[in-house]
Parts: structure tokens; sequence; C-alpha cells
């Protein structure tokens, strides 16, 4: 009995360094010194393999849990400046604070983009551009962001819901359109591991055999900057078609770089090019069932920073075709389903005021 209580009194002193966790403490600011709210704060293993990620409170602050005590890499990124490169940190068991973290304001040499313009990178040879590797860097950055603003709730979006089904008619189309406001819970574009998308693609069938019900899928921030999408697809650089409507933007456009039998996805990044902050972000499926037309599916999302700093997803739409029998007896398309989504109202976690659009 007495070796028993011996045991559970060292128990309970150890527990509550157990339970406290290896705790990586820090501060972001900007280059005059200034707390960075948003920016982005990555726990990876030293295999490069993304842990945990979370954002700077109003004071910049950050305090993230290592899995156990040991050595790690954080990287920190904020959208429109410089990150800083992943870096090694030792953990011991009782965390580690920190230096001050500042990051400089991103620049943008124009000279640069303009041979950038001319080129079409393909695979993780394109990484050995300089400033191609920038313009992705800055477009996870800000698409992990966008994600966690949502995932991890530390503000509150009311968002509008349009749901609209539409049924092409031989002289007049049908459509039904439901509307509802609802808190925001999830990031909107629905994904799965990348893993299995490489293996699965971006739409596959509900049920084995019946070619007229189909599950899709988007790319998210996980999907779109993996080693394997990377390897896949190409990337080229472009200046906008109407430069009266988006003068200082450029997009990075994506598609697949070779024939596939599965669904896969192509796209482009708009991003300003003052910054490389993200501003909108659209795709659309390929080597979709014979019945459907080449990008019936897809979707795109519009990004706007609040007067606080932080980026959210302004607006939304995911769209599908609906499958029908034509006279002939076989597939077609008979109609469209869309949900349109945009932001109402965005609150603070803690008390609930509304935060205001910048005009």
């Amino acid at each position: 009995m007495v070796r028993r209580l011996r045991i559970a009194a060292v128990l309970l002193v150890v527990f509550p360094f157990v339970l406290a966790g290896q705790t990586i403490r820090g501060r972001v600011l900007d280059a005059s010194r200034r707390p960075l709210l948003g920016a982005l704060v990555e726990l990876r293993d030293l295999s490069g393999r993304s842990l945990k990620i979370l954002l700077t409170t109003p004071s910049g602050s950050f305090q993230i849990e290592a899995p156990a005590p040991g050595r790690y890499l954080y990287r920190i990124a904020a959208i429109g400046y410089q990150p800083q490169a992943p870096t090694p940190v030792d953990v011991p068991i009782d965390g580690v604070t920190l230096p001050d973290v500042v990051l400089r304001p991103m620049t943008v040499r124009l000279p640069d983009l303009v041979a950038l313009g001319r080129g079409r990178f393909c695979g993780k040879s394109g990484m050995a551009d300089e400033m191609f590797e920038r313009l992705i860097e800055s477009a996870h950055t800000a698409l992990q962001i966008m994600e966690t603003t949502v995932n991890d709730k530390a503000i509150g979006f009311q968002v509008g819901i349009i749901n609209t089904k539409t049924v092409y008619g031989t002289f007049n189309n049908f459509a039904v359109a439901d509307t509802i406001v609802q808190k925001l819970s999830a990031w909107p574009v629905m994904s799965i591991d990348p893993d299995t998308l490489r293996v699965v693609g971006f739409g596959r069938r509900m049920q084995a055999g019946n070619e007229a019900l189909w599950e899709y899928y988007g790319p998210d921030a996980r999907v779109l900057f993996s080693d394997w999408f990377l390897d896949t697809h190409c990337f080229t650089l472009d200046k906008p078609a109407n430069k009266k409507i988006a003068p200082d933007s450029l997009h990075l456009r994506f598609a697949p770089a070779r024939k596939s039998k599965l669904v896969d996805v192509a796209g482009e990044l708009v991003l300003d090019a003052h910054n490389l902050a993200l501003l909108q972000f659209s795709f659309t499926l390929r080597n979709l069932p014979n019945w459907m037309p080449d990008e019936g599916a897809g979707g795109y999302m519009e990004f706007s920073p609040l007067k606080s700093g932080l980026w959210m997803t302004k607006s939304w739409a995911i769209w599908a075709p609906l499958a029908g029998l034509g006279s002939d007896r076989r597939l077609n398309v008979a109609g469209q389903v869309e949900t349109y989504g945009f932001v109402t109202k965005v609150y603070t976690g803690r008390d609930s005021t509304v935060i205001t659009w910048p005009k």
C-alpha cells in the first residue's frame, strides 16, 4: 500500500507538466515594431510536414504547443509581408520563448515579373525560379490564413447562402432559389486529404456503376501546394486581359501537365502586383464524364482585408451540372446547381462587436 501511494504521489508531480505541454511562445511585429494581427505561425517536423497552424492575436503574440520535447521547424508569414523561412527551434519540456519576429513589407520588382511572365513552370523544377517561388509562397500563405481564420473560430462570420437549382427546358429554364442566413462554421470549398485526391481525383461516382451521381471536390491550401500537385501541374503568369478592371493584378494560372483518366483541376490565383496579396481564386474541373461539358463544375472565391488587418473570404460560389436523360436515353446536362455565399457581418470572438468593411 505504501509503495502504491508513493507511485501515485510521483504521478501527481509529473502530470501537470504533461498537461502544460511544450509551449513555443513569441510575438510578430511589422517593420515599425507594431503588433501584426493575423500573421500565420506554422509548426513543422524536421521533414517539413505541417503539424499545427494558428494566427497571431491583436498583440501580435502566439502560443503553439509542440507534441513532445525536441527539435522542430517554425514558419511565420503574413499577407503582404516577406515571410520568415522555416527556422529550427529546440523545445524543452518547459517550453521556449522566441525573440520577436519582425516581418518587412513585400516588395516586387516589375522587371522580375516581366521575365517570369515569359515562362511556364511544370513540376518541382519550376521552384528553382526565385520569383516564381515567391508567388507560390504568397498564394499558399494567403489561403492558409483565410482557412485558419474560418476554422479556428477566433472571429465569427454571418453569411448569406443562396442555393440555386436550374432545370433546363426546351423553351424556358426553371430556377428555384433558397436563401438562408447562418454562421460560417467551416471552409466553404469541400476538399479531402491530398493523398486521397491524388488517388481518386477531384470527382468520383457516389454509387458504383451510376454515372448520374457524382461527388466533386475543390482544392484547398493543403492540396494546391502539395508536392504531388506541383509535380503534376503547370503554372504560367499572365497580366489581366482587361487592364481597366484590374490594372494592378497578376494572374497565376495552373492546369494539368498531362492528360489523366481521373477528374483533375485547373484555375487561377489573382494576386496584387504590388505586395502579392491574394485577391481571388477560381477553379474548374477537367476530365469530367463524357456527358458533362469540360469546366462544367468549379468555383471561385474573393478575399478582402478588414480594418483590423485580418484577411477573410468575402464571397464564393460553387457549381456543378445536373444529370438527365435525353431523347436518345443517354445522359446529358439537364441543369445546374450552384451555391453562392457572401459575408454579411464579422464579429470578434470575445465581444461579438461587428467589424465594418473598409470603404
